[in-house]
Formats: C-alpha cells, structure tokens, sequence
C-alpha cells in the first residue's frame, strides 16, 4: 500500500508526468532525420510504470497511444521482467504483436533509480523503408514477407551500448539505411529523455511519494470513466460499414460493430467482420484495441489525459483470423483502412444513447 498523498503534490506529479511525455516528443520531432516524423508527426511517445502501465503521453498519432504499453507488457511476459537490465533498449515491429505495419518501429527501455525498475520510456516512429518488396511499402502486398523484415522484441542497445550487428542488420535492410538509422536514433534519444526526467522527478519527491501519485491519478481515472460509462443506458448497440475492397480487387469487406453496456462495463466485439483478407487492409489485435481506444476516448471523458487508470471499463473482442486479429501470413500494409471505419462506427453504435 502506498502512502497517503495530497491533491495538489498529485497534481504537481501529473503534470510532470505529461511533461516528460512533452519532452519525450520534442527530442524525437527535433532529432529525426525523415519528414514522416519530423513533419508529419507519424510517431508518438508515452512513459510508463514499471508494470508498463501508463504514467504520461505526448500528442502524436492517436492511433498508437492506445498500444505503446501493450508492447512492453508483451516483451515482459515473453521472455520473463528479469530480462530487462539498465541501459537496455528494445525494438520491435512485428505486426501481430504491435498491431501496425512493419513501418512502424516501437522502441522502448526501462527506466532504473537506486538499483530498482522504476518504469519504461517507449516510443513509435514510422520508418521509410523497413526492406519490402517496393520502395517504401507495398500497397499490393498478399503476405507479410513481402511488407519487409519483422522483428520480434530484440535488444539493440545493452548496458548502454549500441548492438551494432544488430543495428547493420537494420540498416542493410533498409533502401535508406541512413535516414533509419537516425530516425531509431531519435527514438533512442527520446527514451533517454524520459529515463532522465523520471529519475529527476524521484529525486525531488522520493519513490514511496511518486507511487502513492501514481495510485491516486489513476484512482481518479477509472473512477470517472465508469460513472461516465454508468450513465449509458444499458443495452446492446449495433453499426457496419464495408470497405469497397481489399486493395487486390476483393470486397466489399464487412466491418460489424456490437456495443455490450452493462452498467459501468462496455464491451466491444467485432463478431461478423470480415475473416482476414488476401490483400493488406489487416492488423494485429493490439491495433484494434487502439483503435477502440480512440473511439472510447473521443465519447467519454476526452479531455482527461489517458493514463493507467484508463480503459478499466473497456473490453474488446475480435475473432482470431479477422481482419482485426490477424494471424501469419495476412498482409497488414494498409491496416489503417479497416481502423478508420471503425473508430467511425462505435459512435454511430452509440449514437441512440
């Protein structure tokens, strides 16, 4: 049990918090080499805890601030918390285990204080080329192999060292190995920034103060999202759309939303839509639960930032081999498609509430 803390040191720590999500965002913006980051701000950051819950984010793309935990909590339970060390940093891409396309590239580290795993700093940038079958990416892509090289969680800095066999092999699977290798820069950067912020915020207030911050702002957080989610009537609420096609020539592709409210529970399931795809308009679960996300943050207390008391009231479901839950060998290029419609169609589900 953390220790009791008043509301206004809470506030203080929650807002350093974003802050260091703020930083977190303009050292990547600032650092990167390629426009699709530094202009098109296809990236986003956050800061978490040591259990990978969230603690601060940044603006970026909504699309990945709904997933950037779920990949240090899937590297933990892949290959065990103890694998984690100071000054390691991961990067991963695989689809079915971020979500995304092989572009987007998740890099994250753990954040240590006083010998102890305090947290993680975690960021997502879209790289301009990861070695598909065309310059950039396919957009006629029928598997994944032909979307580029996929990887796993895979440690490319250790001890605070860069693993430069792994960062060659980066770089020569790339048609712009030198724009990417500074882009993961950034994004490496930008986790130091966070390690160094959140080590400073432990040294001002102490650890025990922190975590009983931590524990209150998320209190407040779940709280307020099930007396939002409370107050919908009870029900079962349906929407679809299609997509005109595949991006190979098959379609219309179904997308069928059911909304499940059951008093402070709502519950998403995707049943019906449309079984994955040959063409690359899949994802990756993790992606669908972003984009949920999304849609249940634009409806319930949207001007609150997401942190780890967020999304306690939301469960989602999706049937294996959909194109919300894609499984080897789906496309998953143009995943954002199928998304879109989506995020669109769960407030068209509710629209009668």
């Amino acid at each position: 049990m953390s220790k009791a803390i008043d509301p206004i040191t809470t506030e203080i720590i929650r807002n350093a918090f974003v802050s260091t999500a703020q930083d977190m965002n303009a050292t990547l913006i600032r650092s990167a080499y390629t426009p699709i980051i530094y202009e098109g701000k296809d990236c986003s950051v956050a800061l978490l805890d040591e259990h990978g819950n969230v603690l601060g984010q940044s603006l970026g793309l909504p699309l990945f601030l709904g997933n950037l935990e779920v990949c240090v909590k899937l590297t933990g339970d892949l290959y065990g918390w103890d694998i984690f060390k100071p000054g390691d940093i991961f990067h991963m891409n695989d689809s079915y285990l971020t979500g995304t396309h092989l572009n987007d590239s998740t890099i994250f580290g753990p954040i240590y204080w006083e010998g102890k795993l305090v947290g993680f700093s975690a960021t997502r940038a879209h790289w301009l080329d990861v070695g598909a079958k065309d310059p950039g990416g396919p957009m006629d892509s029928h598997e994944i192999y032909q979307e580029g090289t996929r990887w796993p969680p895979t440690k490319i800095y250790e001890n605070f060292d860069p693993r430069k066999d792994v960062i060659e092999i980066l770089r020569r699977n790339s048609r712009f190995g030198h724009g990417l290798v500074g882009d993961m820069n950034a994004q490496v950067a930008a986790c130091r920034t966070g390690e160094k912020r959140l080590q400073a915020l432990l040294e001002r207030f102490g650890y025990d103060t922190v975590l009983a911050a931590r524990d209150e702002i998320f209190r407040q957080s779940e709280q307020l999202e099930r007396e939002a989610v409370a107050a919908i009537p009870d029900g079962v609420y349906t929407s679809e759309g299609f997509l005109d096609n595949d991006g190979l020539g098959t379609g219309p592709i179904a997308v069928k939303v059911k909304v499940i409210m059951e008093g402070d529970q709502m519950t998403v399931d995707l049943d019906g839509s449309a079984e994955q795809t040959r063409g690359p308009v899949n994802c990756g679960f993790p992606q669908t639960i972003s984009a949920v996300r999304v849609a249940f943050k634009l409806l319930v207390n949207p001007d609150r930032p997401v942190d780890g008391g967020t999304f306690k009231t939301l469960t989602v479901k999706a049937p294996e081999r959909s194109i919300f839950h894609a499984q080897e060998p789906a496309a998953c290029q143009w995943y954002f498609s199928s998304l879109g419609l989506l995020i669109d169609l769960i407030p068209r589900a509710l629209a009668p509430a």
